[in-house]
C-alpha cells in the first residue's frame, strides 16, 4: 500500500510539473534569487520547527516553503490553488508530537529536494534505513561524487526559484536539520547568507529522537531495520551534524550567525526572537511589527490542546553511550554530563 501511495503521488507530481513548466517555466527559469537567505540550523528535535514557525511570522521580510510546496515540489505553482482537494492526505498534527500540521505551515525544504534530486539526500534513510550508510555523503557533500553534488545543488536552486515565483523577492527562510552540516556549501552558494543555530540538552534530544523514530519513521520505511540500526542512525547523525557545524561556523562572517538555546526560546520566546533580530541586524522596526503575532504565539499553548511529550527515562547503558559519543557537544554548549 505504501508503494502504491508513493507511486500515485509521484504521478500527480509529474503531471503538474509538466503544467508548471508550460505555464510558469520561463518565469522560474529567469527568477533572480534573493542573495541573502536565512538558514535555521540545529539537530532534529532541538526546536528548529518552533523557531521556524516564529520567524515566519515576519511575512513582510521572509518567504518560506510550506508543507504543500514540499509535498508537491514539481507542480505546486499550478496545483496549490486546488490544495483543498488533497487535505485528507495529511493529519492535522505531526505523529511525533502535538505540533499543528497543515498545507500552509512552514516546512522542511529538504523534503522537496529529496524528491527533485532523485533521492540525493540524507533524508533517504527514512525510507531505506537498512542502507543508511550509503547516504552519508549527502550530508555535507564534501566526499560526494561531483555529479551527486551537482544534482542536489541543481534541485535546490530549481526549488528556490519556484518559491521565488510564489513569494516574490523576499529573503527565503529555510529550515531542514540536515542543513546543519552544509554551512560551507551554503556560503559558497550564498556568501551573504545568515544563520540561526539552536541547540538543546543532548540527553533530551536523544530521548526525543528515539520517540520520533518509534512513532514516525515507521510511516516511511520501505524495509524493516533493526533497533540497533535505528539507534546507530540517531547517534551517528548527531555526531556528523555537530562536527560539521562547529568546524564550518568559523567561516561565517561576523554578524551573520546567532546561536540560541532551546530552553531560552521556550522560557522567553519574545526576548529570544528580539535578540536574533538585534544580532543579525534585521531592524527594531521589523521586530516591533511582528511582536503582537509573537505574543499570540507564545500564549500557553496548553489552552489549545497542546501537550508536550513526556519521554521515558534513559537506561544507564544508553545514557552512557550518549555521554561517550556526544561528549563534545555537552562541553561546547555547557550541558552537564
Amino acid at each position: 500500500m505504501r508503494v502504491i501511495f508513493i507511486t500515485f503521488l509521484a504521478c500527480l507530481n509529474t503531471m503538474f510539473a509538466i503544467l508548471d513548466w508550460l505555464f510558469y517555466g520561463k518565469e522560474y527559469a529567469t527568477a533572480v534569487l534573493n542573495d541573502s537567505p536565512v538558514f535555521i540550523l540545529g539537530h532534529p528535535r532541538t526546536g528548529t520547527t518552533l523557531l521556524h514557525n516564529l520567524l515566519s511570522q515576519d511575512e513582510e521580510q521572509f518567504g518560506f516553503a510550506n508543507t504543500f510546496h514540499c509535498g508537491f515540489p514539481g507542480g505546486f505553482l499550478t496545483l496549490e490553488k486546488y490544495n483543498y482537494l488533497l487535505e485528507g492526505v495529511i493529519d492535522n498534527k505531526r505523529p511525533m508530537d502535538n505540533v499543528k500540521l497543515s498545507f500552509k505551515v512552514p516546512q522542511e525544504d529538504e523534503l522537496a529536494i529529496n524528491v527533485l534530486s532523485k533521492g540525493t539526500s540524507y533524508y533517504m534513510p527514512l525510507v531505506f534505513m537498512k542502507q543508511e550508510h550509503e547516504f552519508r555523503d549527502f550530508v555535507s557533500f564534501k566526499s560526494a561524487a561531483k555529479e551527486d553534488r551537482a544534482r542536489w545543488c541543481d534541485a535546490f536552486t530549481y526549488f528556490l526559484k519556484k518559491l521565488t515565483v510564489r513569494t516574490g523577492t523576499k529573503r527565503l527562510l529555510l529550515k531542514s536539520p540536515v542543513h546543519t552540516g552544509r554551512v560551507e556549501l551554503f556560503l559558497q552558494l550564498f556568501p551573504k547568507a545568515q544563520f540561526v543555530y539552536i541547540h538543546r540538552n543532548p540527553y533530551t534530544v536523544f530521548q526525543s529522537a528515539m520517540h520520533m523514530a518509534a512513532t514516525t519513521y515507521w510511516y516511511s520505511y520501505l524495509n524493516t531495520p533493526t533497533d540497533r540500526e535505528v539507534l546507530e542512525f540517531i547517534l551517528n547523525q548527531y555526531e556528523v551534524l555537530y562536527e560539521e557545524y562547529v568546524t564550518a561556523r568559523t567561516l561565517i562572517p561576523e554578524g551573520s550567525l546567532c546561536e540560541v538555546r532551546f530552553d531560552e526560546l521556550e522560557s522567553d520566546m519574545i526576548g529570544t526572537i528580539k535578540r536574533i533580530y538585534t544580532k543579525l541586524g534585521w531592524g527594531a522596526d521589523k521586530f516591533e511589527k511582528i511582536e503582537p503575532k509573537l505574543s499570540q504565539f507564545s500564549k500557553p499553548i496548553g489552552k489549545k490542546g497542546y501537550k508536550k511529550n513526556a519521554h521515558a527515562q534513559l537506561s544507564p547503558e544508553l545514557k552512557a553511550e550518549v555521554a561517550r559519543r556526544w561528549a563534545p557537544s555537552f562541553k561546547e554548549f555547557g550541558y552537564e554530563l
